[in-house]
């Protein structure tokens, strides 16, 4: 029996040579110890421009469907597809029901795709065929997979947006539907917007919001009012926010309504409410404006855009008290400067420092105050002094450069030394007070500093960063 396996093992091994040249063979050998495509990885890259320039076309072709893991085929069948292979099709339809899978792993982040599902999509997005070839391609894989006796569920969810939308498809996707009661499958159906499949869509309950999103028909609407109670969670917030008209908004209010009283005891706070309001205001419906601009004085949150909506919309008197409802308001204010949900600005504004900088979204909300009223300024830097993060003290003191205004409120700042919460945030609010120029007011809160010096000893760190700062700044205990 060994000698029988040892012969089989050999024979294979004689013809796989014989399929791909030991060039060929040496460029793939990583690959074959891949249990992930990393990404930021420029390894693939290099092989794929190696397999481009020495590998045939049949070495790529059996590769592709013979390799020895899903990432040696990937790898080929990609390389093939930029050569406009005309086997692409064949190979793809091969492993319509193979369950092999490509994943994908960053520093915090993993993902797996059916390795046909890769295929489809490398035909489509790395093959040079014109636009008309390609829409046959993908009408061809989508029918193959429609036909195949063992239809693979996974893979056409994976493919829902590609599906076409002629009849012949509906049908066969509308069986599926019913057959798999896959809530992915739904979400395809639904962008057929078929009158006819609005109960069906209804009967998978919670699971059918983001069909609905597809299909905003108002019928709907009743039934998401009568599902209210999930609108904590995002698929029914973006079926919601399809919708633009007087029916909707009423059970928008309910679903904000909702939102802030399961706040009250939660410890998130603006923070939390801050993704329903980028999800209320997701599609840009203008009938929803006043109940987000409601929340910057209620919860102080705002985005620029409703602000400017606001300004648009009333007089300079009444912007101003606007935003000085909202300063006045304790805590930190909660400012967004992109939706992360509307994909377009969140990739026009990636590198964008407002995207990821508070201090500089509150500055560039002080610097609109500033244009309305300098009195009002002043008033709202004194707000913003109370309630910025101890931590971000010295950062936003350096970035609003406005030391004269800043030092008109030096009492503010003081009892923020005397009775913020966390003694480590101490050093950075002593930095802000250090940066302003001023000795004696700098030798006023290292007095306060000195004072609770016990109070660093619950760290190590802590201690260590309190008898360093008092060193470096030449600080008597």
């Amino acid at each position: 029996m060994k000698k029988i396996q040892f012969t089989l093992i050999f024979l294979f091994s004689l013809i796989t040579n014989a399929q791909i040249s030991s060039k060929t063979e040496r460029i793939i050998k990583p690959l074959e110890k891949y249990i992930y495509f990393y990404a930021l990885n420029d390894e693939p890259k290099k092989i794929e421009k190696k397999l481009l320039e020495i590998s045939s076309n049949d070495e790529l072709f059996y590769l592709s469907e013979h390799g020895k893991n899903p990432y040696v085929k990937a790898t080929s069948f990609k390389i093939l597809a930029q050569k406009n292979d005309e086997r692409l099709i064949e190979i793809f339809k091969n492993a319509i029901n193979s369950t092999e899978e490509l994943r994908y792993t960053t520093e915090c982040l993993s993902s797996e795709q059916l390795l046909s599902s890769y295929f489809f999509e490398t035909t489509i997005t790395e093959s040079h065929f014109s636009i008309e070839k390609k829409e046959i391609l993908k009408k061809e894989m989508i029918e193959s997979v429609f036909n195949s006796k063992q239809i693979n569920t996974r893979l056409l969810e994976e493919l829902k947006y590609q599906i076409p939308t002629d009849n012949d498809a509906y049908l066969k996707l509308r069986k599926q539907v019913l057959k798999s009661n896959s809530e992915e499958l739904l979400i395809a159906l639904a962008k057929y917007k078929n009158p006819n499949d609005i109960e069906l869509i209804k009967s998978f309950g919670e699971k059918s919001f983001l069909a609905i999103e597809e299909f905003p028909d108002n019928s709907f609407l009743p039934f998401l009012d009568e599902n209210v109670q999930y609108s904590s969670k995002f698929p029914f917030m973006f079926a919601l926010s399809s919708f633009c008209n007087d029916e909707a908004k009423k059970i928008m209010q309910k679903a904000i309504d909702r939102k802030k009283a399961e706040l009250i005891n939660d410890q998130c706070g603006n923070i939390c409410l801050s993704v329903i309001y980028q999800q209320v205001y997701k599609n840009k419906c203008e009938l929803y404006y006043p109940m987000l601009e409601n929340l910057w004085v209620s919860d102080k949150i705002i985005s620029f855009d409703i602000l400017d909506n606001y300004e648009k919309n009333h007089s300079k008197e009444e912007t101003i008290n606007f935003l000085m409802k909202g300063f006045e308001k304790n805590g930190e204010p909660e400012i967004i400067a992109n939706n992360m949900y509307d994909m377009s600005d969140l990739f026009d504004n990636v590198t964008n420092d407002l995207t990821y900088n508070d201090d500089l979204r509150l500055i560039k909300l002080l610097k609109r105050v500033k244009k309305l009223s300098e009195e009002s300024y002043e008033n709202a830097i004194r707000s913003s002094l109370k309630n910025v993060d101890d931590l971000d003290t010295d950062n936003f003191i350096e970035s609003l450069n406005e030391n004269i205004i800043i030092l008109k409120n030096k009492e503010t700042l003081l009892e923020k030394v005397k009775t913020n919460e966390s003694a480590y945030g101490l050093i950075s609010i002593m930095d802000g007070i250090k940066i302003l120029g001023d000795k004696n007011f700098f030798d006023q809160g290292a007095k306060i500093l000195v004072q609770r010096k016990n109070e660093f000893s619950k760290y190590p760190i802590w201690q260590k960063s309190y008898k360093e700062y008092v060193r470096k700044n030449n600080i008597k205990e």
